[in-house]
């Protein structure tokens, strides 16, 4: 019994040496129905090629072993080991069972999850293995005797590559028995981007017989890659090769988007008897579309990619042509010489000397890119009305630019523009310059800066400029500082940013100062502007007219805006609304409303009384200013000079295009009373005009008893136009003059051509005469005796008109544009106290009419202030 216990001792002493030497190290031995080890590792010169824990031996024959962690090691090749041929198969081995909880293999490839639980079992030479990790599992069989595997797969996309999502499935058949073979089909289902919405479906097959492998991968739907570009497969993709080494492939891609369509095929020139692998190839790039066009050949040998001359075109109105082969090293590291020339509209920017230079760093390196331009830049065309030059010489790498100062220049007419931006603070990061503009702009002077500096989050700077509007002859100096930051792809100006235009003269006129002033910060991006604005104009000052002080907001959303306009003095207020459209034009509403006092009128040939103006229209803004509404005038009272009107009302319709001014009256245009000289009552007339040219059509009035109509007046007019007087009640003609030096009765109507001119009336060959018989009656009074006391004849005349009944009365008369009236009357009818006396009176005056009636109208004016006084 001690001789049993003594070898069974020696052999578990062998067994522990043996392993020692192997290089296992083991801690924390136990037995728990089994040999157990807390920890162990397995040490190959000096080097650890595995460890793990918890290790438990639940069955002897068949082994049956449980892990709870296993994690392997690289501890790279053995330089002086050659490599083994492939093995026939799997050799045999007794029946065994392994489960390992958390196999570790992130020291020798890279993978998407921490770890992997893994169940190996061979029993009876039928080898089976179970991988499984979140949302992933693999299941791969071999039979050795047949030599028969399979493996299956699947899970969630997601678990293998985080930003993409959708399934996949993996199958797979063949022998391994001797030379292995067989094939495998992978697929995936709804898989794409996170980001994107759209998803596609792809299928791949590969084969291989011993080292000789095909794959063909072929997409079943197209891809999108953002909103706007899709990818599909023109061809299958198909890839051939041996062991490591590739020996043909052959691919066909198409991307379409709004531009166009971007078609690249390629191939290299293996085959069967000529392994060149990828070394060699052809292949083309093609654009098509509204946006796109033109077609790069290429083809690659000995790692060098050789781009033939060619000339492209690209949205945004780019283009891009190199007149000779662009030889670029297929290396982690090159340099290639890049003669371009690019061109955006009809501006040119030719490189020389132009060199670009890569170098890829290690990915774990916070900047794996390192690359570098190096030339000369010369740019010249026409953009915007201008003719553009520059040139610079320098560096633009992934650390910034050097070189000398970009300086550019923009002409047109007189106008001249320069651009400069000192690039020495723009070496390193954190990167900051200040550009500047100077020169004149649309006949402006223009001085501007721009501030700008790389912050932790974006770019933040100040936006200052200053220019002198050419309408002033003194002042007007426009000065514009806006601090501002760029994050996230949104620009905000901050509040208190302002544009204001000094105090100055143009003319006789004093312009106050002007100012527009951020309320709150402005954020500018793609969908527009959003913010608010306070407006300030402290008013205007001429030698006979001021404009009190305006006042107003306006408020940005988006591509939308409204505003508001006031001066209060004046009671007046304007309100405004805008939408910016996708082709650059804008539409909106306005609104305006306000009393009418006489401050309006200081200093102009018109004064305001009172009253109340309303409008609301529409304005358009496309390559020049659109604009239509409605002016509704209400119980206006309006002096000019002599002349007054009162209780006038009615609607015009405005227009304005680019400058030009229409005014229509909707319906007639009303004036209770007209006075000049002679009162004019229930004036109504339609208004058409430019206000270079008026039309009057359908006027009516009442005057002296009767009435006046015309069919149409123009004002200005180059003739006379008619204009018929009825019902004229010759009592209130008398009564113009007081006290009445005649007593007169009946009514008379005719035909007066009137003709308007700018600042005079002519009439011509106007003719009047009696509608019903007439009455005279000279009243005794002293100056008729003194004027029959004159001359015998004079006190014959004056006899025979005393009292006269009139049965013809006929009157021709003529104005000048001076206001001097030429009349003639003829005057036929019987004097009843001279026993029905026939009397014939042929009379003829000259007088200033114009002259007369403002007399007439002032006479009244004094008469009724010294009643009024009088009272």
């Amino acid at each position: 019994m001690l001789l049993l216990l003594a070898v069974v001792l020696l052999l578990i002493l062998a067994a522990a040496g043996a392993s020692y030497a192997a290089g296992l190290r083991v801690s924390e031995p136990g037995w728990q129905d089994g040999l157990t080890l807390g920890q162990w590792r397995v040490v190959r010169d000096d080097c650890v090629v595995a460890s793990g824990t918890g290790l438990a031996v639940q069955n002897i024959w068949p082994l049956h072993v449980k892990l709870q962690t296993l994690t392997l090691y690289d501890c790279g090749a053995d330089d002086t080991a050659t490599a083994d041929a492939f093995p026939d198969g799997l050799p045999w081995t007794p029946p065994f069972h392994v489960q390992v909880a958390e196999l570790d293999l992130s020291s020798l490839i890279q993978l998407p999850f921490s770890s992997i639980a893994v169940d190996l079992h061979q029993q009876s030479q039928h080898w089976q293995l179970h991988a499984s990790a979140p949302q992933v599992a693999l299941q791969v069989q071999y039979q050795r005797k047949q030599g028969d595997w399979s493996v299956s797969g699947g899970g969630a996309l997601g678990a293998v590559l985080p930003d993409w999502q959708g399934h996949w499935q993996l199958q797979g058949t063949g022998t391994w028995q001797g030379t292995p073979d067989g094939n495998m089909q992978i697929g995936l289902q709804g898989a794409g981007p996170i980001a994107q919405s759209q998803r596609a479906d792809l299928t791949a097959q590969a084969t291989f017989q011993g080292a000789d492998w095909q794959l063909q991968a072929a997409l079943a739907e197209t891809l999108t890659l953002n909103e706007d570009w899709q990818l599909s497969a023109s061809e299958p993709l198909v890839v051939t090769g041996s062991g490591m080494a590739l020996a043909q492939a052959r691919v066909g891609l198409q991307l379409a988007g709004p531009p166009g369509i971007v078609t690249l095929q390629a191939h290299s020139d293996g085959d069967a008897t000529r392994q060149a692998g990828l070394e060699q190839g052809r292949g083309s790039l093609r654009l098509q579309g509204e946006g796109l066009d033109g077609q790069v050949d290429f083809h690659w040998q000995d790692r060098l990619l050789v781009l033939e001359p060619t000339s492209l075109t690209l949205p945004q109105s780019l283009t891009a042509q190199w007149q000779t082969p662009l030889h670029i090293p297929m290396a982690g590291s090159g340099r290639t010489a890049l003669p371009l020339l690019l061109g955006y509209e009809g501006l040119k920017v030719k490189t020389s000397d132009s060199q670009f230079q890569w170098h890829l760093a290690d990915p774990e390196d916070e900047s794996p890119v390192d690359w570098q331009w190096a030339g000369d830049l010369a740019l010249d065309g026409p953009w915007q009305g201008y003719q553009w030059q520059g040139a610079w010489q320098g560096v633009v790498s992934s650390n910034g630019l050097k070189g000398d100062p970009i300086t550019l220049t923009a002409r047109q007419g007189e106008d001249l523009l320069t651009f400069r931006l000192p690039v020495k603070t723009l070496q390193q990061a954190p990167y900051g310059a200040q550009a500047t503009v100077t020169g004149r702009m649309a006949g402006y002077p223009v001085d501007g800066s721009l501030v700008f500096a790389q912050q932790a989050a974006g770019w933040a700077g100040t936006l200052t400029a200053t220019t002198a509007l050419p309408q002033f002859e003194r002042g007007g100096k426009v000065t514009l500082k806006a601090p501002w930051s760029l994050r996230d792809g949104m620009v905000r100006v901050a509040a208190n940013s302002t544009a204001s235009i000094s105090e100055g003269l143009i003319g006789q006129a004093l312009i106050r100062p002007v100012s527009l002033t951020a309320t709150e910060p402005l954020q500018i991006n793609a969908q527009g502007v959003t913010g608010a604005f306070d407006f300030r104009s402290a008013g205007l000052l001429a030698a006979r007219w001021r404009l009190p002080p305006v006042s107003g907001t306006v408020t940005l959303k988006g591509d939308q805006a409204q505003g508001r306009l006031a001066i209060s003095e004046w009671q007046s207020e304007l309100w405004a609304t805008a939408k910016l459209h996708d082709d650059g034009s804008a539409t909106g509403d306005m609104t305006l409303s306000s009393v009418l006092i006489p401050a309006m009128g200081t200093g102009l040939p018109a004064t305001p009384l009172q009253g109340q103006l309303e409008g609301e229209g529409r304005w358009q803004w496309r390559e020049g200013l659109n604009a239509s509404g409605d002016i509704t005038i209400t119980g206006a009272d309006l002096d000019w000079g002599s002349v007054t009107a009162r209780g006038a009302e009615g609607v015009v319709r405005g227009e304005y295009d680019n400058g030009q001014v229409q005014l229509s009256s909707h319906g007639p245009v009303t004036v209770k009373t007209l006075d000049i000289g002679t009162p004019i009552t229930d004036l109504a007339l339609t208004v058409n005009s430019d206000l270079s040219q008026w039309q009057f059509t359908d006027v009516r009035a009442n005057l002296l008893g009767g009435y006046l109509r015309s069919p149409a007046l123009d004002w200005p007019s180059a003739r006379p136009q008619p204009v018929v007087i009825s019902r004229i009640d010759l009592a209130e003609v008398a009564a113009l003059q007081k006290p009445p030096p005649v007593s007169l009765s009946g009514r008379i109507g005719g035909y007066v051509p009137l003709q308007l001119g700018t600042n005079f009336l002519v009439i011509e060959q106007g003719r009047l005469a009696n509608e019903e018989p007439l009455s005279l009656s000279i009243p005794a009074s002293s100056s008729v005796q003194a004027m029959a006391d004159s001359n015998q004849a004079v006190k014959l005349a004056l006899d025979s008109l005393s009292t006269l009944l009139i049965t013809d009365f006929q009157a021709r008369m003529g104005m000048d544009k001076i206001g001097w009236l030429d009349a003639a009357v003829t005057i036929k009818g019987v004097n009843p106290q001279r026993k029905n006396l026939p009397v014939v009176f042929n009379y003829t005056h000259r007088e200033n009419l114009l002259a007369l009636m403002r007399s007439l109208r002032i006479g009244d004016e004094i008469t009724e202030q010294l009643r009024t006084e009088n009272r």
